[in-house]
């Protein structure tokens, strides 16, 4: 008896983490986005090769759009923190250039030059079903490749 009442409720549990996770994001996301995650505006306002910032509590984050979705990196320079900008306004393709120091990355945030040490850093993505965009910057570290899909 024990042992089906340990079962269900396993089943049960398990029915309700699968339930969860597609509220926020899609099967493509590896995590689901914490309760401190905050609106990043709505994917239909975000054209695609392009990015808009985003201020959150800690940190200032670009949402980001290319071909195979949405994708969140920050906005800091990793040389000393300056926010980086797009090199061309409204055209991701070209990348980001830091203001401060002349250090640049690719439009993924990756390959950057001297003097910033290390790529931008990639964050948690969500999408609620309304279309708002949710960022959690305390998945930080998530892989560059990684897009929530439209």
């Amino acid at each position: 008896m024990d042992r089906d009442r340990r079962l269900i409720c396993k089943a049960t549990l398990a029915l309700g983490a699968a339930s969860v996770l597609p509220a926020c994001g899609s099967s493509e996301m590896p995590f689901v986005c914490s309760t401190g995650a905050t609106a990043a505006g709505n994917t239909a306002d975000i054209a695609v090769n392009n990015a808009v910032m985003h201020p959150t509590p800690t940190t200032n984050v670009f949402i980001c759009r290319d071909e195979d979705g949405y994708y969140a990196v920050d906005a800091g320079c990793t040389h000393l923190g300056c926010d980086v900008a797009l090199k061309a306004s409204g055209d991701l393709k070209q990348g980001f250039a830091c203001p401060c120091h002349g250090a640049t990355y690719d439009a993924n945030g990756q390959n950057p030059t001297s003097p910033a040490p290390m790529p931008l850093k990639h964050y948690g993505l969500c999408a609620q079903p309304s279309g708002t965009l949710l960022v959690d910057v305390t998945e930080a570290g998530v892989d560059p490749k990684v897009r929530l899909k439209p």
